[in-house]
């Protein structure tokens, strides 16, 4: 985008499962909701498949940012970690309902 060239303002409505899944995303790449929008829109056009949270939807140097949260848990809990934050809300709770 040129410097010159302002941001275009849409409006658009989601379904609230989609909205949801917007949410969590923006939360788990830790941007905002306009952003993760943005990217997975340039990436659809540039062919990149749409697989959910993945790496192609990475910001950069997040594995990096990742690893440091993660200090001190073993691979097995990493990935129980990740899989959590990857959760809806209602299952996350669930489930620390579960464990308690």
């Amino acid at each position: 985008m040129d410097a010159e060239e302002k941001p275009y303002r849409y409006v658009v409505r989601f379904p609230p499962q989609l909205r949801d899944q917007i949410v969590e995303a923006a939360q788990y790449y830790r941007r905002s909701r306009n952003s993760e929008i943005v990217v997975r829109l340039e990436q659809s056009f540039r062919g990149v498949l749409a697989d959910g949270i993945g790496s192609g939807h990475a910001p950069p140097m997040h594995s990096q940012i990742e690893s440091m949260f993660g200090r001190g848990l073993d691979h097995d809990e990493e990935k129980v970690v990740l899989a959590f934050r990857r959760l809806p809300q209602e299952k996350k709770s669930a489930l620390l309902e579960l464990l308690t």
